[in-house]
């Protein structure tokens, strides 16, 4: 019986191999067949992501080493320590005297005296004092964002410099393999006698040109890391990777928005506020001179035991209080320091009125320079290089037919580079453009980590 039941077992499971067999085998066929892709899109976000690094990590970099920074908070942290010791009260004063010469009086020997003074400024004086350092630390606030805001910006355009001259590189280099191809070309028609070596000679003009862009691009690259570096806080020798890609910047706000936006979030506005407070302040302080400063004093004398008869305060050390303050007779010193108070408040308010028109023109420049880069950006990928790309094709096609010359297809090629080259500097323009405006609104209107 279990004989019988194992043979009946087998024959069952075997009929059942060859189907599964088939269905492993097209699932393995479907997991090659995909594989590849997978493979492919996993190095290009791995490749995307460590692109789109690059300006992060410059930027982080540059916010922690930038000397420029270091400088700013360093300054802040001096201004906030400046708080305490404004608006106190100054030190007591202890006076010891002695006589040289005792002095002699009906209750004993005068031989020594101690005070102690204490100065009080006017009422109010010590609370406009308190805040004009309140004044100072939040201008050094106002000045550390805008130096940060002034650094971010220096290192994106020195990031669009830099990929810009990757990018050049590249073209180049396309270029210069479509000129080698070209020149292949030529050799063989000249061998065959259907070209001239003037076509020849022609390419290899042509060829030797953009081999030297190419060199001198690649030596441009050494200033412009040093430049980054020297941004960056490290050694200026330290290598920097040539970004392969443009970023393509557009603005995430409203360009309606951004003059709103500047006054609301700009530094340098909020410095120049502050200042108008703080000079308001320095008014209100020279207001107080008219009156006066008062000084408190306790004095005691030592005095000895009376030499003769028994006075009935013989040795008793007398207690004097006093009170002193200086009189503001001179009032015209006064007078002309208020008035130069009050002019400086019409000289903070006037800076601050012509910061506000210069930020509002330097919007309006950057929107269209912005604006301008992007119809320009346009215009060469929707029309000039398909255009330009198509002339190139149809001139090759007509040299190795013999219809063309090889001057038409170095006039065309000459096109393909300047549009291609033309169409990198717009990019270029547009994102300089949006770090300028940044820089001026105060805040992050784009995507920097964008791909083109």
């Amino acid at each position: 019986m279990n004989r019988h039941t194992a043979t009946f077992h087998i024959a069952l499971v075997f009929p059942v191999l060859p189907v599964l067999a088939i269905v492993l085998a097209i699932v393995l066929a479907g997991i090659l067949s995909i594989l590849p892709a997978l493979c492919t899109a996993e190095e290009a976000e791995t490749k995307k992501k460590k692109d789109t690094g690059i300006l992060s990590s410059y930027l982080e970099q540059a916010l922690t080493n930038n000397n420029a920074l270091l400088a700013a908070r360093a300054k802040l942290r001096a201004s906030s320590h400046k708080i305490p010791q404004a608006g106190v009260l100054p030190d007591p004063k202890l006076t010891v005297q002695y006589y040289l010469e005792p002095v002699e009086t009906r209750t004993g020997p005068q031989r020594a005296a101690l005070a102690l003074n204490q100065s009080l400024p006017w009422f109010g004086k010590l609370v406009l004092l308190r805040k004009l350092a309140d004044h100072d630390q939040a201008l050094a606030h106002a000045e550390l964002a805008a130096t940060e805001l002034d650094v971010t910006r220096q290192v994106k355009e020195a990031y669009i410099a830099y990929s810009f001259l990757g990018r050049s590189q590249e073209i180049l280099s396309n270029n210069l393999e479509l000129l080698r191809y070209l020149e292949g070309i030529a050799r063989d028609r000249y061998t065959g006698g259907k070209a001239t070596y003037f076509d020849v000679l022609k390419v290899q003009i042509e060829l030797a040109q953009i081999q030297d862009k190419v060199r001198t691009i690649k030596e441009s690259a050494v200033p412009l890391r040093i430049r980054i570096n020297n941004l960056l806080g490290v050694a200026p020798e330290r290598s920097r990777p040539v970004p392969k890609y443009l970023p393509e910047i557009s603005l995430k706000k409203k360009p309606t928005t951004l003059h709103s936006l500047a006054l609301k979030n700009a530094p340098l506005l909020q410095a120049a506020q502050e200042r108008i407070t703080k000079t308001e302040t320095k008014t209100k302080l020279a207001q107080k001179d008219f009156y006066p400063d008062f000084t408190f004093s306790l004095k005691t004398i030592l005095t000895g035991s009376a030499e003769y008869g028994d006075p009935p305060d013989s040795g008793d050390d007398p207690i004097i209080a006093g009170v002193s303050m200086n009189l503001p007779i001179f009032r015209e010193r006064r007078h002309a320091k208020l008035a130069e108070q009050k002019a400086a408040v019409q000289e903070a308010q006037s800076r601050k009125s012509e910061q506000e028109r210069t930020i509002q023109n330097q919007i309006e420049q950057g929107l269209y320079a912005y604006q301008d880069a992007k119809r320009k950006v346009a215009l060469y990928r929707e029309e000039l290089l398909p255009k330009v790309r198509q002339q190139l094709e149809v001139a090759v096609s007509g040299f190795q037919s013999g219809k063309n010359s090889i001057l038409e297809i170095i006039d065309a090629e000459k096109s393909l580079l300047t549009f291609e080259l033309a169409e990198s500097r717009t990019l270029a323009d547009q994102a300089l453009a949006v770090a300028q405006l940044e820089a001026q609104v105060g805040l992050v209107v784009a995507n920097w980590q964008e791909q083109p």
